[in-house]
């Protein structure tokens, strides 16, 4: 489709999104995950296990204590309750309870002994400081993924797993391993928790899928969705498959304010929201903001608005029979991100003034009505 002047007319961000994720998940429904091959291995305080090279995938979770796994290629990760990590490279790696632990070759897992309900072993003397739940499986990969170009190490917890996030608590992993079939089961939840990893890791994304149409739109959408989660700039960042140089930089470009800003004032918005319904304390609405301390909270009111929330919400409640206000300004700001000129957005969006107080200063780019700090 074209636009007047002739050129592509922008898509509309759910078109986007749904494109997106028809991509990715037609290149995730070709990966598949075979094997029985599962046991339990009980860790004693200095004690560890390692795993021979070959062409195999790798799981391992920790579901007592913690360990450390450390791969021939130099990747290490410390792991704790309810980590997991999964080897896709297939290089030798080991498990320790402690650094200089022994770690000699997991019988088990080296010959690949399929089962249907995974056996315990004990490793190591004394009592036990760590349970590792280890699975050995093999991958079918998608025809357009190089095996060779994933990360040799991806590491995935509770915050990574998104809506698979009830698979890693400590006592989830352990249930599937219970009882006839389970080798089965494990090997059906590893294929959703590898796929989960996947799409959480900014380098597995790039290489799955295709080139984002906009990033820094889908961001501000994120932020827009849920003001008060607790976003960074690095958070943000790897929500949208970026670095967070590469990022930052990208966003304070195109939107003429940094990622952390825009969520300061989508908050303020929020709130003010919330302020207008004339429901909730204001304590309250601090936190439904992000704010953990309500002062903090009318400090940075104060400062966006010209008011604090209690004169707001005593305004409001004087004019509570006039029209509502304008839509906040952020509603541009995410327009803006589709092609819309700032002129027009202008007028089509112009943010009511607070009375007894002057006209809000315009911020840079295409973010209006905001006051700047």
């Amino acid at each position: 489709m074209m636009d007047a002047a002739g050129k592509p007319a922008p898509r509309e961000f759910g078109e986007m999104q749904r494109a997106e994720d028809k991509s990715l998940s037609g290149l995730l429904s070709g990966l598949e995950l075979r094997g029985q091959t599962w046991c339990y291995s009980d860790l004693g305080q200095d004690a560890g296990f390692s795993v021979p090279p070959g062409d195999a995938v790798l799981f391992h979770a920790v579901l007592h204590g913690s360990a450390r796994i450390a791969c021939a290629g130099g990747a290490m990760v410390e792991l704790g309750v309810g980590d997991v990590v999964i080897v896709l490279s297939g290089e030798a790696h080991a498990l320790r309870t402690s650094p200089a632990a022994p770690a000699s070759t997991h019988a088990f897992l080296r010959d690949e002994a399929e089962v249907d309900i995974p056996p315990t072993l004990a490793i190591g003397p004394g009592r036990t400081t760590a349970r590792v739940l280890s699975g050995k499986l093999r991958a079918t990969w998608p025809g357009e993924a190089n095996r060779a170009t994933l990360p040799a190490l991806l590491s995935l917890n509770q915050n990574d797993a998104g809506p698979l996030a009830a698979l890693l608590r400590p006592e989830a992993l352990p249930l599937a391993g219970i009882g006839p079939g389970s080798a089965a089961l494990l090997t059906r939840l590893a294929a959703m928790l590898l796929m989960a990893g996947l799409r959480a890791d900014p380098r597995c994304r790039q290489l799955f899928s295709p080139a984002r149409q906009d990033p820094i739109a889908d961001a501000l959408r994120l932020i827009e969705a849920n003001p008060a989660a607790n976003w960074t700039v690095e958070r943000l960042a790897r929500s949208v498959g970026m670095g967070r140089s590469n990022f930052a930089a990208h966003f304070t470009q195109a939107v003429g304010r940094a990622p952390m800003e825009v969520v300061a004032e989508q908050r303020m918005e929020h709130a003010a929201g919330l302020l207008r319904q004339g429901k909730l304390k204001i304590a309250e609405i601090s936190e439904l903001a992000g704010y953990g301390s309500e002062a903090a909270f009318s400090r940075r009111f104060t400062r966006h608005f010209g008011l604090s929330p209690s004169q707001m919400r005593e305004r409001e409640r004087r004019v509570a029979d006039k029209p509502a206000a304008a839509p906040p300004a952020f509603q541009p700001l995410l327009a803006g991100r589709l092609g819309q000129g700032t002129a027009a957005l202008a007028r089509q969006h112009r943010p009511a003034t607070p009375r007894g107080s002057g006209p809000r200063q315009q911020g840079s780019g295409v973010l209006l009505g905001f006051k700047r700090d």
